[in-house]
């Protein structure tokens, strides 16, 4: 997906749908709604790293060895870092903290959204072309 579209507007259109994902599942109270917005995030999720690594080939050219490993750690940090914080929500609110919990990713896909924007603007201010391949 972002050799054809692009990793920018790739990763923009990923974080979307995780976002939407994370708001379905802040808000679910039924099983169903809660397994399609879970594979919503999913999706959302895997389509992102895949178009994040796209990226690096583009944005650092002379040291994509280690940018890559940079993008993986921290990636691999937020699968740490995040479930210990949800759990607080569980603990402090109980069945309800679920759906709270879930306001992290919200968070965390807005906060991408923005940065994923500045990357295309400032492309856009350069006069590059959004990144195609």
């Amino acid at each position: 997906m972002a050799d054809r579209l692009g990793g920018e507007r790739t990763v923009q259109a990923a974080l979307a749908a995780m976002l939407s994902g994370a708001l379905l599942m802040s808000i679910s109270h039924a099983a169903a709604l809660s397994i399609a917005a879970t594979l919503i995030m999913a999706l959302g999720m895997g389509v992102a790293n895949a178009a994040v690594f796209k990226l690096v080939a583009k944005e650092v050219p002379q040291a994509v060895g280690g940018a890559s490993g940079w993008v993986g750690g921290l990636g691999a940090f937020g699968g740490f870092a995040l479930p210990p914080i949800l759990s607080v929500f569980v603990r402090t609110q109980g069945q309800g903290g679920y759906a709270t919990g879930f306001l992290i990713y919200v968070a965390v896909a807005l906060i991408a959204l923005v940065l994923a924007w500045t990357l295309s603007r400032s492309h856009a201010r350069t006069g590059q072309a959004p990144a195609a391949g």
